[in-house]
């Protein structure tokens, strides 16, 4: 799954302004610099920027699509299994005392011995590529990578920041909250008070934040009328979709994963009543006819699994760039709706009357739920 897939899935990153006086310039200088190059004898690993069209093409292509930077980060990989170097090793060896009376290689010969041997093996050895799409949109100051892996990340990380000299922020729960959610300066406070950006565990830190949201999630779509606004004057009808998990946020290994059936559901609020949070969310969403389908995380860092509205038949085939487009405007659709969702959670979690009041409201909804009396979900009455 990817960003160009019809079921896409990406981490989100956050750039903030460059002072930069050209910008499309700077772009194609570092883009060249760290353009795909191949991967070498004896190596193991190559990586590089590739084109948007086709990660096979090093030449980078049509990067620049409106006001969007779009191009493939691609990693070439040959491995080689290390009972298979063992193997040859020790051939290797066997051969050596052979040829010296039963004697073997010293230490540093045979650390020599078996480099020589993994770089011959990976010489051999077939070349896996593979590739993310990396979307970046200066205006907004986002960027989204098209992968969750984390050595992906962590290789993206390393080989764009040597290039740009530029340095992007994890859009996690926090990071999150702070640059594109919009607070005011004493709910940053608030927040900066109960998990610190600066502490190098602030992901796993935070992701109280995750569980404490998504469960409000599923707390918003049945009470109210599970209507979030957006944008200018826009509005958003949020459900949950086919799937929950839940878990302890301090022992996320005991798991329930329910579906939204009634029945499925039980057990969720059950799950709640002992203590359990989301941990994992599907959410439905529906703007005019525009339906979108997705998952969030505890770290909400990852939006994993969008399915888009159908793609409009007018473009024309080749119009490649127009259907890029239109593919970005369905993904900051549902950005929009989510920074709104966020931000409507934190003003709420961040108000000092949380404790007695927002807290207090959520005990109701479960207490109710799990007596099967309604709450006053729309979904209950009939759209």
């Amino acid at each position: 799954m990817s960003i160009k897939s019809g079921s896409a899935t990406f981490t989100r990153f956050y750039i903030p302004d460059l002072a930069i006086e050209d910008f499309w310039s700077f772009v194609d200088e570092k883009l060249q610099a760290g353009v795909f190059k191949g991967i070498e004898d004896g190596e193991e690993l190559a990586v590089g920027f590739a084109s948007w069209e086709d990660f096979f093409d090093s030449t980078i292509g049509s990067y620049h699509k409106g006001e969007y930077v779009a191009f493939h980060f691609r990693t070439d990989q040959r491995k080689v299994p290390s009972v298979v170097l063992k193997q040859h090793v020790r051939d290797a060896v066997q051969k050596y005392r052979g040829e010296h009376e039963g004697k073997g290689p010293s230490r540093n010969e045979r650390k020599e011995m078996q480099e020589n041997i993994r770089k011959a093996l990976l010489n051999r050895a077939f070349t896996q590529p593979s590739a993310c799409e990396v979307v970046w949109n200066p205006t907004q100051k986002l960027m989204l990578l098209g992968t969750t892996s984390a050595k992906t990340v962590e290789a993206f990380l390393d080989h764009f920041e040597k290039h740009f000299a530029l340095y992007p922020l994890p859009l996690y729960h926090v990071q999150w909250a702070l640059n594109l959610v919009l607070l005011n300066e004493h709910q940053k406070l608030a927040l900066s008070s109960m998990v610190s950006v600066e502490s190098p565990e602030a992901m796993e830190e935070g992701r109280f934040l995750g569980y404490e949201f998504m469960t409000w999630l599923w707390f918003f779509t049945e009470t109210g009328d599970g209507i979030i606004h957006f944008g200018e004057k826009r509005q958003a009808a949020v459900h949950l979709g086919e799937r929950l998990v839940l878990a302890l946020p301090n022992d996320s290994k005991e798991r329930v994963i329910c579906t939204t059936q009634d029945s499925a559901l039980i057990e969720a609020r059950s799950a709640l009543q002992q203590g359990k949070l989301v941990q994992e969310i599907q959410l439905f969403l529906r703007v005019a006819d525009d339906e979108y389908l997705l998952t969030l995380d505890s770290s909400l860092w990852a939006v994993k699994g969008i399915r888009m509205p159908k793609q409009l038949p007018d473009h024309d085939e080749e119009d490649a760039d127009g259907q890029f487009l239109e593919r970005m405007y369905f993904l900051e659709e549902v950005s929009s709706i989510l920074n709104s969702l966020y931000g409507k959670f934190l003003s709420e979690r961040l108000n000092p009357a949380w404790e007695t009041e927002g807290l207090a409201a959520m005990s109701q909804w479960i207490e109710r739920k799990n007596e099967g009396e309604p709450t006053g979900v729309p979904g209950d009455q009939g759209e």
